[in-house]
């Protein structure tokens, strides 16, 4: 008897992801709904058959990061920017395990950019500071609140932290 290994979602993930067509289906694909574009469009941008692009289209869905809207016959994609930051934090969370440094200690340069878990967001009437843990180290910014706003950074947020120089900014 065989012994099966149960698949980490993470595995499933880049196997979709690893797809050249689906890559660039992702990049052409509006991050709205309200901008999203027909099977026909992304055909003709990517040089391929209509149903070449729904079958990946079919793929991409089934792990919910792409939409559908339907008018009568003609269907019309977007991603869905919800699932796609949920699988940004699932290959976050999965890949330093298998990739991640041995040491616990981050290694910086004069410029970095470190991944962490926001754990602290203090907003003040302009600027908000925003606390990541990366590694048991707890690295504050400021940025504006328009700034975090934009990057709709809320506390369990998987974000990166970037030195310049003397410079840490915040990204998602």
């Amino acid at each position: 008897m065989v012994a099966q290994a149960t698949e980490h979602p993470a595995t499933r993930l880049l196997r979709v992801l690893g797809d050249p067509i689906r890559f660039k289906l992702l990049r052409e694909l509006p991050q709205e709904e309200a901008a999203e574009v027909s099977v026909g469009e992304l055909a003709q941008r990517l040089g391929v058959g209509d149903t070449v692009v729904s079958q990946h289209l079919r793929v991409l869905a089934a792990l919910r990061l792409v939409g559908v809207q339907r008018r009568g016959r003609t269907a019309h994609y977007f991603v869905n920017g919800a699932a796609l930051r949920a699988a940004r934090e699932l290959l976050a969370e999965a890949l330093p395990l298998v990739f991640g440094p041995t040491s616990r200690q981050p290694q910086l340069s004069a410029r970095n950019q470190i991944f962490g878990r926001v754990v602290d967001m203090r907003r003040g009437d302009v600027n908000a500071e925003v606390g990541i843990d990366i590694g048991g180290q707890v690295v504050t910014a400021v940025i504006t609140n328009a700034s975090a706003d934009r990057l709709d950074l809320q506390p369990g947020d998987v974000a990166a932290a970037v030195f310049k120089a003397s410079e840490v900014m915040v990204l998602k």
